[in-house]
Formats: C-alpha cells, sequence, structure tokens
C-alpha cells in the first residue's frame, strides 16, 4: 500500500465533512429512536442521472471472501478468485450480492475509501461518564469488500478487500450520540481502471469547505441521500439491487443548534456536533435507515456529509418557514 497511516490520516483530516443527521418522523411509536441508516420509499437512481455522487459511491459489502464458504455453488465459482489469483490481482471477481450491503462510502483516491466510523470500527465496551470510546475494527479479521463506480449490485463484480480501517481520534458514543463518526478504508490494491475511469469524490482544501459549510448554511438547500439499504419499509429485510436516492432541507446551524436537547449530558453541538440536520421535502415520507450509513451526501451536486448513525433525541419547535410544528405533520 503506498499510503501511509500519516498520509491516510491527513486525507482524513482534509476530507472532513459534516454529518448528516436526517430528522426522522414516522406513525410507529416502535421506530422513534431508533438507529434510522436506509432509505425507504426512496427511488432508482442510475449511473446517467447526471448527480456527480453516482461517480464515486463506493458500496460496501460485509461477507467475507465473497461467501465463498456460503453455499457449494458460491464456493466452485468463487474459489479460483480467492484462492489461486487473489494475491496476484489483490481483489475478487465475484458478483456482489444486494443482501450483503453494510454501508455506503466514497472513493478518495484508487486506494482510500471515507466512511462513518461506526461501519470499520465499535465501542470498546467501557463506558466513562457516558462515553463509549469506539476502536477500529481488525481488516482482516473484520474484512470488508468494496464495490465502486456503479449503482446497480447486478454490474458489480470486482470487490477490493481492506487493508486498513481508521477512524476519527475522537469517534465516540455519548449517550446515544456518536460523535465524530468519520472512517476511513486502505485497500490492499488500486481500484482497476482499465476498462472504466477512475472517478473519484472531491477532496476539497480547508477554504473550499469553509465556503461550502457557511454556503449550505446560508441557503439551507434541497440535498441529494444515496444509498442501497432496506427500501420497501423498516420491517423488511429486502435491500434494493439499485441505488435509491431522496431529497432533504438541510436546516441551518442555528436551527440544528437549538433542536439539541442533550445539553444535559454536557454535550456541546459548537465543539462535538459534527453534523448537520435535515427535514423531508414536503409531502414526502422518505426515511434515511439502517445501511447508508458512510455514503455520501451531495448538496449542489458537491460533496458536503457522511451519512451518520444516531438515536434521534431533538425536541422540534414549529418552524420558521413552514409555519408548522413537524412533529404533527408526519412527511417531513
Amino acid at each position: 500500500m503506498y499510503a501511509t497511516t500519516c498520509q491516510l490520516r491527513m486525507l482524513c483530516l482534509r476530507s472532513l465533512l459534516l454529518l448528516v443527521l436526517s430528522l426522522q418522523f414516522v406513525t410507529s411509536n416502535k421506530d422513534i429512536g431508533a438507529r434510522r441508516r436506509r432509505i425507504i420509499n426512496g427511488e432508482d437512481l442510475r449511473d446517467y442521472s447526471g448527480y456527480l455522487v453516482t461517480n464515486y459511491f463506493t458500496w460496501i459489502s460485509n461477507t467475507h471472501f465473497c461467501g465463498t464458504f456460503d453455499s457449494f455453488g458460491s464456493f466452485f465459482t468463487n474459489v479460483k478468485s480467492i484462492f489461486v489469483d487473489y494475491s496476484e490481482k489483490g481483489y475478487w471477481e465475484c458478483y456482489a450480492n444486494s443482501q450483503n450491503l453494510k454501508c455506503g462510502g466514497a472513493l478518495l483516491t484508487p486506494k482510500i475509501v471515507q466512511t462513518a466510523c461506526h461501519c470499520v470500527g465499535a465501542g470498546v465496551g467501557t463506558i466513562v461518564d457516558g462515553v463509549e470510546r469506539y476502536k477500529a475494527h481488525d481488516p482482516f479479521a473484520d474484512m470488508i469488500t468494496v464495490f465502486s463506480g456503479f449503482t446497480s449490485t447486478d454490474d458489480m463484480y470486482k470487490g477490493y478487500t481492506s487493508q486498513l480501517f481508521i477512524i476519527h481520534e475522537r469517534c465516540s458514543e455519548k449517550h446515544g450520540i456518536i460523535l465524530f463518526d468519520f472512517g476511513l478504508i486502505g485497500l490492499k490494491t488500486s481500484i482497476d481502471t482499465a476498462f472504466n475511469p477512475i472517478k473519484l469524490a472531491p477532496l476539497y482544501s480547508e477554504k473550499t469547505l469553509n465556503r461550502i459549510w457557511a454556503d449550505v448554511n446560508v441557503k439551507e438547500p434541497t440535498c441529494l441521500f444515496v444509498g442501497f439499504g432496506r427500501f420497501v419499509s423498516i420491517d423488511s429485510l429486502t435491500k434494493p439491487v439499485s441505488m435509491q436516492h431522496t431529497w432533504k432541507v438541510l436546516q441551518n446551524y442555528r436551527r440544528c443548534y437549538s433542536w439539541t436537547t442533550i445539553n444535559r449530558y454536557g454535550f456541546n453541538y459548537t465543539t462535538d456536533g459534527t453534523w448537520s440536520c435535515f427535514l423531508h421535502v414536503h409531502d414526502t415520507n422518505s426515511i434515511v435507515y439502517k445501511g447508508d450509513s458512510g455514503s455520501p451526501v451531495t448538496c449542489n451536486n458537491e460533496y458536503v456529509g457522511v451519512n451518520s448513525a444516531t438515536i434521534l433525541n431533538f425536541k422540534i419547535p414549529i418552524h420558521p418557514k413552514l409555519h408548522y410544528d413537524p412533529k404533527g405533520s408526519l412527511p417531513l
């Protein structure tokens, strides 16, 4: 791997974008307060849509060895790629199984993927003053497979494996809220570009990041959410073959700050709140749910955020523009 750990950390710092917290309200009391990371009631989004995110989106699988040992059929289909050619090529030739999705991500360089911290790490099990630190997974024992550059799992046939996981040094869970939910995946080998020109996510300068942050907070744009998580309903385990998308309206910094009610735990949104808040587009009821964590979020076709996960704990006042209480109007 040509990038050192130090270089990866620098890339992580340069590419730290706003985490995305999408405020969801649905009819079932069972779902309120749950982790929401998938797009339910979304619509298909294909390569020819013109949205740049389809170029650098990465589909991340949690199945070891392409599911080779799941069945006799899979074993005989994949055994050569797994045991004979892998060391030389650094990737597995196998089709992605849409049901084996773990997270989404964005390809920053041919060997580096940005995703959420909790996609490549987990809590250490010790909680001190309500805070549980996160630790990166082992990239081999907890190996993941990355497919990049496609909006349908039917087109994904090369899985690139993990060699290194890095999470933000302050990634932790505080009273149900995941802070600094940023992670990086270092791949064993570069994404092959022989038959498909490489398409990378933009690496913004600090000046550009500041401009984007100020711009979206002033204009509160309608932003694009994408992913491959559950799409039929919260209770259905079925995941889509095609990328799903929906639109949500970004809320400005002050409004998002005012909705944060966990200050009684010593939480400081100014220093710890690395997310922005979003509401549904009027007359829509799409839900970002489990499985879309780590997926890139774009506003005005610019990469502005990473889908995070959190237990929602917000007190939503009457919206100053909509003149109604979002909690009382289920389609946000």
